[in-house]
């Protein structure tokens, strides 16, 4: 409901008053993280679908009820005795009228529970209420003891939706009551699937059963016993990068990217306990994006991309992770003892990327345990050290509605030439401690200061970031606001007394130089690349959007088509062809016509001052612009574009990375092309013919090898199979056993193209995996057979599923099944 928090609230208005969404959530991290939990229980992800109803001001308690109570009964059809409903303890009007519209529940199926769990809030601040949800019971099967109860930790009783009743605001001075009461619902796709489809666990649903299968076949593991939550984590997590990797996220150390750079690692790991001990989790997203490419075309639009990051990033892992795991062979040989020392356990988690789960039944192969008390302490040492450079939830709104209150009005400078200046503070006012945590000595602070070298994030350009001094006391700058004419500095008190920064103190302000030089090399670029688009697609290209970071420039365009490589490459050259030309980088103030009139490119729908600066680089571009820039183009460096796609209709997006991140780009690209010519066995000129040659020869081979299994089966496949007839049609069965799937379709084809009216089936067990495999040639058609309709009634009776055409079908089914069995089913069906 993030995105309608300022509607709740009543700041913003919508045009409609209702809503229904179908939203992909990930949760890894913060309030609700259950990342841990992940491939161990039956109902946890980290990427799930959520079904929700919204009211704004319109419909309330009694209409949510309703709504909610009719589309599982009535719609959903779910038997009324298995359903229970939870409210908030002191929440009468929820109780009396779910008793009013479910009187079934009447018998003590309604039931009041506490804060915890009946009731929502956004955080620590913003728009909260009392909650009332809806809980499954799945049957003695899953539990009789008094644990197994409704908001309990077991299987048997599942929450599948939460009506929020959206009553109230959390405001640093309060719990004050909306504007407008609201609601807020949220069903999980997955969980009522797993009761729709009566699956024990969410993972037996259909939109995992592809996934699992492609996992058991590359890895060659069962889905079985000890290995069932290893599957789990490789499938839920594989859908959590795919679709944030799609939506723009990257992997990293700090922030989004490191939880999903811990995501990523997970899967891994529990790859390598199911055996697959190569990269293989990039693998598997062809089969996610046909499973869900149709629903979310954003993950097949951009599936090579994603494919290329988690490949890159599993190698990279990989590497790691068998350094780790000599440096464990090396740690249990010098032990004196059967204890491995917390500080070994925590660096091999922390450098190596060796959880202390992993590194637990590795120890335990040895006989060894581990010291987790010891473990526990150097990670929260770990995260102490961390916190000053940790991302923080900013809580600078919170202080602006503070000075608001009070009528306070001050103005700063903002000096952009100067990196380090002299200061005093106007102002200084304490924030509300970040997310949940109460920290004893870092706090968190906002400053105004009369005038700063901080530039404040606008048109698209980051933030910077850096430290304010006085005396030892040091304040760690991760934030900026800007209020009027003043600039909010925000962040953590890392070191010294806050006393130091007390309103009328003179204190230095310093942002980070290397920080904002890499800044200032994308916001430059930004320019150069919009020019040379101009000059390579044409003068209708047009800036809709940019991001403008230390580690990358994003920049969005109006363009009707995807450029070619070609055009890549051109748009490439133009850019670093400028860097060489060392060119300054000038800044000119005019009033507005003017600097139109000298041509200088404005954004459409922008709003500009009178007074505007221009920014020119040669001769090349000429905008207006208020950002920072370098001072010369040869500041930039090298220039590669590393992503181009479509964001809209109509709307190209291209990211790219000057400076330090091409210089590693460009030392990656000189070790890959070296790799792949020491493997194809020729000079690096020419490896690329070596790698065309492999291709090609490949492709021969392969074709060789389809000739001859379909020849196995020429004149019919006579030799192979049982038949019998049945009303006049040829009934050809045959199990092949351990095999693979080209040799069961070279004979299925065989029998599709008699003339004669045949109905042939196949089984064969491919890569561990019961393959069904079936058609009917012409005349059988002819017949009124029809493979797909016999296939999806016949699959299901094995504990498989599958479908197709009239003339061809194929599927799975359970590796237990006997053929004979089948065989004889599928003839009853062609009866």
């Amino acid at each position: 409901m993030n995105q309608f928090k300022d509607v709740f609230t009543g700041k913003r208005k919508l045009d409609t008053k209702r809503a229904t969404t179908s939203q992909k959530c990930i949760r890894a991290g913060g309030k609700h993280n259950d990342l841990d939990n992940v491939g161990f229980t039956s109902r946890h992800h980290t990427f799930f679908e959520m079904l929700g109803n919204f009211s704004f001001g319109d419909y309330f308690k009694e209409e949510a009820i309703f709504y909610a109570w009719e589309w599982i009964t009535k719609e959903l059809k779910l038997p009324k005795d298995k359903l229970y409903a939870s409210v908030y303890e002191t929440d009468d009007e929820a109780f009396e009228l779910w008793g009013k519209i479910a009187p079934e529940l009447k018998n003590g199926r309604i039931i009041r529970f506490g804060k915890k769990d009946n009731y929502w809030t956004m955080g620590n601040l913003g728009p909260c209420g009392p909650c009332s949800e809806i809980h499954f019971d799945r049957g003695e099967e899953y539990g009789v003891g008094p644990e197994h109860t409704v908001n309990g930790e077991t299987d048997r009783f599942v929450e599948i939706w939460n009506l929020v009743f959206m009553q109230y605001d959390q405001t640093p001075d309060g719990v004050i009551d909306l504007p407008n009461p609201s609601v807020d619902t949220g069903a999980g796709l997955e969980r009522i699937a797993a009761i729709l489809q009566d699956g024990k666990t969410n993972y037996n649903i259909d939109l995992f059963q592809n996934l699992i299968e492609a996992i058991s076949e590359i890895s060659k593991s069962k889905y079985e016993g000890d290995l069932i939550p290893s599957f789990h984590v490789v499938a839920d997590h594989l859908r959590a990068l795919t679709f944030a990797i799609t939506d723009g996220a990257g992997i990293s150390n700090e922030g989004q990217g490191y939880v999903l750079r811990r995501i990523l690692r997970r899967a891994v790991r529990h790859g390598r306990l199911l055996g697959a001990d190569e990269p293989f989790i990039h693998k598997l997203i062809p089969t996610l994006v046909n499973e869900m490419g149709e629903a979310y075309p954003e993950i097949r639009e951009k599936e090579s991309h994603v494919i290329n990051v988690v490949r890159q990033e599993e190698e990279s892992f990989d590497r790691t992770l068998d350094k780790g795991l000599v440096l464990f062979e090396r740690i249990a040989s010098e032990l004196d003892t059967k204890v491995i020392p917390g500080n070994q356990v925590f660096k091999l988690y922390d450098t190596y990327g060796c959880p202390f789960d992993l590194t637990e039944i590795m120890a335990t192969e040895k006989g060894l345990t581990l010291d987790k008390n010891g473990f526990d302490k150097a990670m929260e040492h770990q995260k102490l050290l961390s916190r000053a450079n940790a991302k923080f939830e900013s809580h600078a709104e919170s202080v602006i509605d503070t000075l608001a209150k009070e009528g306070v009005n001050f103005q700063t400078l903002f000096e952009r030439e100067s990196n380090r200046i002299e200061s005093k503070v106007l102002l200084r006012r304490r924030s509300v401690e970040i997310g949940d945590e109460k920290y004893d000595e870092e706090k968190h602070y906002c400053l105004i200061l009369d005038k700063t070298p901080f530039y404040v994030e606008s048109g698209g350009q980051i933030s910077d970031i850096g430290v304010i001094k006085n005396k030892e006391s040091i304040l760690n700058i991760k934030q900026l606001q800007k209020y009027h004419d003043m600039i909010i500095h925000e962040g953590l008190l890392i070191q010294g007394s806050i006393d130091d920064f007390d309103e009328g103190n003179n204190v230095t302000a310093e942002i980070d130089f290397v920080h904002r030089m890499a800044v200032q090399r994308n916001h430059t670029v930004t320019h150069l690349t919009q020019a040379a688009l101009r000059k390579v697609l044409g003068p209708h290209i047009k800036q809709s959007g940019s991001y403008v970071g230390a580690d990358r420039m994003r920049f969005d365009f109006s363009h009707h088509q995807p450029m070619t490589n070609e055009e890549i490459a051109q748009v490439e050259e133009i850019v670093n062809n400028e860097i060489l030309k060392c060119s300054d980088v000038t800044t000119d103030t005019m009033n507005l016509e003017q600097a139109k009139a000298t041509g200088a490119m404005a954004l459409f729908g922008e709003k500009y001052d009178s007074d505007v600066r221009v920014v020119s680089i040669g001769e090349f571009s000429k905008e207006l612009c208020g950002g920072t820039h370098v001072a010369n183009s040869s500041q930039i460096g090298p220039f590669f574009i590393t992503l181009e796609t479509g964001i809209a209709s109509g709307v190209r997006r291209i990211e790219s990375i000057t400076g330090s991140e091409a210089l590693t780009y460009m030392m990656d690209a000189k070790s890959f092309r070296r790799q792949v010519a020491s493997i194809v066995n020729r000079p690096e000129a020419d490896s690329l013919g070596g790698v065309e040659q492999l291709k090609a020869q490949n492709s021969s081979l392969q074709k060789e090898l389809k000739k001859v299994k379909a020849d196995m089966f020429s004149g019919g496949g006579a030799s192979v199979g049982d038949d019998i007839v049945v009303n006049e049609i040829t009934y050809s069965t045959h199990y092949f056993g351990e095999t693979d799937r080209d040799i069961m379709t070279a004979w299925i084809d065989s029998k599709k193209e008699m003339v004669t009216p045949v109905f042939a089936v196949a089984l064969g067990l491919v890569g561990g995996k019961m393959t069904y495999i079936a058609a009917a040639s012409s005349a059988a058609v002819d017949k009124n057979i029809h493979i797909g309709k016999i296939t999806k009634e016949l699959l299901p009776q094995f504990g498989g599923r599958g479908g197709g055409k009239p003339n061809f079908a194929q599927g799975s089914v359970d590796g237990a099944t006997e053929p004979s069995k089948l065989f004889e089913t599928a003839q009853s069906l062609m009866q």
